[in-house]
């Protein structure tokens, strides 16, 4: 094959994935939808996704600041990290890695788009193999999630005692929850990740 049709091959491979149902990472390669088995995302891009997606569709008021703040899915699972017993720690921190590259739609329009749900699961499955995490007992998981909710519903919304679903029952963790900037929650992110792995990450 001659060097000019290799390129033309590379380039018309390129217009495809970049057209197609794929997004370009901050690492720079392409995250594709149909094939998240095949795509490369690295921890970084992990971390930073979770540190700039807002919790809440963004609709947070913090009780301790007395004014609306962004508040990162990337602190939620850094928190909830800590929360659980230590051999939960990890499942807890990768818990949301979908949402990196999915965005995190509300739970109730999430439940109003079966599809999406799908596809989100999909892509979490998929970065969980290539991170080599196993999420181990997700009932548990599932309840300190719900408990984070609770936590959050307490010190990021302005709600005033309403009912909801299973939440109602959640006991909040002891902690408040002070608000972090995103750069601080994906630094965060990446530090608690070695922690529980062992090994290096780099911050950029």
């Amino acid at each position: 094959m001659s060097d000019a049709v290799a390129i033309e091959r590379m380039r018309e491979s390129t217009i495809r994935r970049a057209i197609g149902p794929t997004i370009l990472l901050g690492s720079g390669t392409y995250f594709d939808f149909l094939d998240p088995e095949n795509s490369e995302i690295t921890i970084e891009d992990v971390a930073y996704g979770l540190a700039y997606e807002g919790r809440c569709a963004g609709q947070c008021y913090s009780r301790i600041f007395g004014r609306r703040a962004f508040y990162s899915v990337a602190q939620h699972c850094v928190l909830m990290s800590h929360a659980v017993e230590p051999a939960l720690a990890l499942s807890a921190l990768c818990h949301e890695v979908g949402e990196a590259v999915c965005g995190d739609m509300t739970a109730p329009l999430k439940s109003l788009n079966p599809e999406f749900k799908a596809i989100e699961k999909r892509c979490e499955a998929a970065i969980l193999k290539r991170l080599g995490v196993e999420i181990i007992d997700p009932v548990a998981i599932k309840r300190a999630d719900v408990r984070m909710l609770a936590t959050e519903r307490r010190d990021l919304l302005p709600w005033k005692g309403e009912r909801w679903t299973v939440e109602d029952c959640a006991l909040p963790y002891d902690f408040e929850i002070i608000p972090w900037e995103p750069s601080v929650a994906a630094h965060a992110f990446l530090h608690r990740w070695n922690e529980l792995q062992g090994g290096e990450a780099s911050h950029g």
